[in-house]
């Protein structure tokens, strides 16, 4: 942990100076179409802990409690309506326990590149251009947020060319193309330790989550030009290919190609100046005769008080199948295996692939004084279809009982200081009262807590 400590002091070091000198120029090619330097960057300091999450199923994990710094840097050249951009990242961990863990991810683990683009802005007067490794989301971000399901919130980019299409008031349209090797193909620093050692050994970043590539295209349209009902409409072609993992193969689809097309609309109307709602649904088919669904709808009442407090009834829901995450009707996440509802709920789901799950929740959202927010939700959680257990019997539909709370505070507010404004802390809880849905045994309340430290410059 001192260790730890003192690479977060020399990192804070390093960077702050950076950011005080940002935005260098280099001397300009015209006077109306100036090459402009810029750079920045971002440190994240977390710690977290749990107990009994559940484990890819129908298990459970022991405890662990470790701490995880990631660290991030950008540059960007921008010459009139081109921009290239370049981000890299590294993020290491240390191990309090679980003793196995204690030799994944060490310092100073992988330097990556996480973002490098170029970017064309108002072609034509109506079209950008995004050509490269970027970080891409739509909507409520159930679809299209996380290219890189394979390594939790370490990284989320896509590589991808994007197309976004201005029709002026408050319409766009997104075309893009979407490549996602299992493996990172750009240069990387640092990798790897030595795997014959315990406490040594070095851990296989698989970007995808599986074993094989992902790629796709899709079109996103965007429509906010009605003040009291805005509308989102999608589609997403995707394939899965190459060797299939074992949990593919158990489920009786040994196939070296998987194919989706997922349709879906988005809808959001305001009812008045304080109630509002919200309604998605999209619908699949793919290989082996596939058809599911997912769908969400929530109400939320926004009273005018100081406190800015929302309140949402939402209900969230994806199909499944007797036969797990593979079966012919269950749901397939797209682009997105973000950690979704809570950090001791994803873990059910083999890389956070959800399926065959309904939720029925309540949120609240306020501000108890400014730079703080506080927000909160709960409720119970099913699997709406029973899983078999392998040995001629199912699990029960009861996933468990679900609460959250989350707290965070901006610090650098606090400061009369450009240098600190990017200063935050945040706060996660989490409790989940797992059912019948688990095996015997495996059963045990499950509790997710976490401390953050967030620097950006």
């Amino acid at each position: 942990m001192k260790q730890s400590m003192l690479m977060l002091t020399m990192a804070l070091a390093t960077l702050v100076p950076a950011g005080m000198a940002r935005a260098a120029e280099a001397v300009p090619l015209k006077q109306d179409n100036a090459l402009k330097f810029d750079f920045g960057g971002d440190i994240r300091l977390r710690y977290d802990a749990t107990n009994n999450l559940p484990d890819d199923g129908h298990g459970e994990k022991g405890h662990t409690d470790y701490m995880r710094l990631r660290t991030r840097l950008w540059g960007k050249a921008t010459a009139g309506k081109l921009t290239a951009f370049v981000r890299v990242a590294d993020e290491f961990r240390y191990y309090n326990s679980r003793e196995s863990d204690k030799g994944k991810q060490r310092f100073p683990d992988v330097v990556f590149i996480d973002n490098l683009y170029l970017q064309y802005t108002d072609l034509f007067d109506m079209l950008d251009v995004k050509v490269g490794r970027q970080d891409m989301a739509f909507g409520a971000k159930r679809i299209i947020s996380d290219g890189n399901g394979g390594d939790g919130s370490r990284s989320t980019n896509f590589d991808a060319v994007r197309l976004t299409f201005d029709f002026g008031n408050k319409r766009t349209l997104d075309a893009f193309a979407v490549y996602q090797a299992r493996e990172d193909w750009m240069p990387t620093l640092g990798k790897t330790h030595d795997a014959k050692s315990k406490h040594n050994k070095s851990y296989d970043y698989d970007t995808t989550g599986y074993n094989h590539n992902e790629y796709g295209a899709g079109l996103y349209w965007q429509d906010r030009s009605a003040d009291a009902f805005g509308w989102d409409a999608y589609y997403v072609y995707k394939v899965e290919d190459g060797e299939h993992s074992d949990a593919i193969a158990a489920s009786g689809l040994d196939k070296d190609s998987f194919q989706t097309h997922t349709f879906g609309v988005r809808l959001l109307p305001k009812f008045s100046e304080t109630v509002s709602g919200e309604a998605e649904l999209a619908l699949q088919t793919g290989t082996d005769s596939l058809f599911a669904a997912m769908a969400y709808g929530g109400l939320t009442y926004a009273p005018k008080m100081d406190w800015k407090p929302k309140f949402t009834l939402g209900v969230q829901y994806m199909s499944g199948d007797e036969d797990g995450w593979r079966g012919q009707n269950a749901w397939h996440p797209v682009f997105n295996r973000e950690t979704g509802v809570g950090e001791a709920v994803a873990p059910m789901f083999d890389k956070y692939a959800y399926n065959n799950f309904l939720y029925p929740h309540l949120k609240v959202d306020f501000v108890p004084v400014a730079n703080h927010k506080v927000s909160f939700q709960t409720g119970p959680m099913f699997a709406p279809v029973s899983e078999k257990d392998g040995e001629g019997g199912s699990y029960g539909n009861f996933r468990g009982y679900y609460a959250q709370v989350k707290y965070s505070i901006a610090i650098g507010n606090y400061f009369d200081s450009d240098v600190m404004k990017g200063l935050a802390m945040a706060f996660t809880g989490e409790y989940l009262g797992k059912g019948d849905y688990f095996a015997d045994e495996e059963d045990g309340d499950a509790f997710f807590g976490r401390a953050e430290i967030t620097y950006k410059f």
